[in-house]
């Protein structure tokens, strides 16, 4: 049984780890292709751009990863059939469902560790390779966001802004208003606000509408702090690309808080960070795939196997971007992105084998 296992597992391991490498190449060579001009005209050194590549290889990894374990068990799977050693295996006692679970746990393991790789070392890279991209070919790096309103619910405050700055945490052209039961409160319109390391917001040349009872006062100040008002920077900022890249406890956090600040923002920012959790678990999924797949063909069992698994998962790509469109456009839940495209292909894959059953 061991020896068994080994076989599997080497026999997949082998010829996924080539599959990796031909079509990481292919990605590092497109993506040089594509930024051709920008390397010439930058007049970027070769050891910069070596480094550039290098910065990029987990990504693309990431990429290919999963079309490269699709086509190593497809691979596998294809040539037991073909060279009849799946009649061996089956004389020696093993069902078809052992093969395939064990086929099944090697995916599960492949899957923790990209995952692990995923949330590690490919996220650094990625962060250093948008760095130095931004600094070898002078594009802005900035995060900045224009025309923001926010409703915070905890204390009750709405505030519009038409333009959020990163580099210094300063929104623009400001209006702040603290609502009640029995109406406005305070509004307060200021040129500018910035975030104080307090933790709270500091309005510079603000004009303070303030109501007290029946009486409404009037003010200029010069610098104005709000205590009670303590909406996190980043929640100004278009961070739909952030939550890619941050610590996932901060990603869920600022999820949970810009739930409630702005729907817009947060269903494209969730659907994004749905797709970079389970991005690793593309491998299983088209594992499962694989084994499920029917691979009793009379002739060519190689080339039909890899037609029909490239089929399923081509309408798993296509339906996961599909309902990561409609997700991020809040037509969808953003966890429906992840989910729908797996029951589409669970479907279709029992279909499939199940029309290769009756056939066979």
């Amino acid at each position: 049984m061991k020896i068994v296992t080994r076989y599997i597992t080497s026999s997949i391991l082998k010829t996924a780890i080539i599959t990796l490498l031909v079509c990481v190449l292919l990605v590092l060579a497109v993506e040089l292709f594509s930024s051709m001009n920008k390397i010439v005209t930058s007049s970027t050194n070769i050891k910069d751009i070596i480094k550039l590549s290098i910065l990029g290889l987990p990504e693309y990894l990431m990429m290919v990863a999963s079309i490269s374990f699709l086509f190593a068990t497809t691979f596998f799977l294809s040539q037991l059939q073909a060279n009849n050693e799946l009649i061996m295996l089956y004389n020696a006692g093993l069902s078809y469902f052992k093969i395939a679970s064990k086929i099944v746990i090697l995916g599960v393991i492949v899957t923790i560790v990209f995952f692990y790789f995923s949330e590690t070392i490919m996220i650094d890279a990625k962060l250093e390779h948008a760095k130095m991209s931004d600094e070898l070919f002078g594009l802005s790096g900035t995060s900045d966001s224009r025309n923001i309103t926010l409703t915070d619910l905890d204390s009750d405050y709405v505030i519009h802004a038409s333009r959020f700055s990163e580099q210094n945490s300063t929104i623009y052209s400001v209006t702040l208003i603290k609502n009640s039961r029995d109406g406005i409160d305070l509004r307060v319109s200021a040129d500018s606000a910035k975030y104080s390391s307090e933790g709270y917001w500091i309005f510079q040349n603000a004009r303070v509408y303030q109501r007290e009872g029946e009486r409404l006062i009037t003010s200029f100040e010069n610098s104005y702090p709000i205590t009670d008002f303590t909406l996190e920077p980043r929640l100004f900022k278009n961070a739909s690309n952030d939550v890619t890249t941050m610590e996932r406890v901060d990603a869920i956090n600022y999820l949970r808080r810009i739930k409630t600040l702005d729907r817009d923002t947060y269903y494209s920012a969730a659907t994004d960070f749905y797709g970079r959790i389970f991005s690793p678990f593309s491998i299983l999924i088209l594992i499962v795939i694989s084994v499920s797949m029917n691979y009793r063909f009379k002739k060519n069992v190689f080339l039909f196997s890899i037609i029909q698994s490239l089929c399923t998962a081509v309408v798993y790509y296509v339906s996961q971007m599909v309902f990561t469109i409609s997700s991020s456009q809040g037509v969808t839940e953003p966890y429906m992105s992840v989910i729908l495209p797996i029951v589409i292909v669970t479907v279709l894959s029992l279909i499939v084998r199940s029309i290769g059953g009756k056939s066979g």
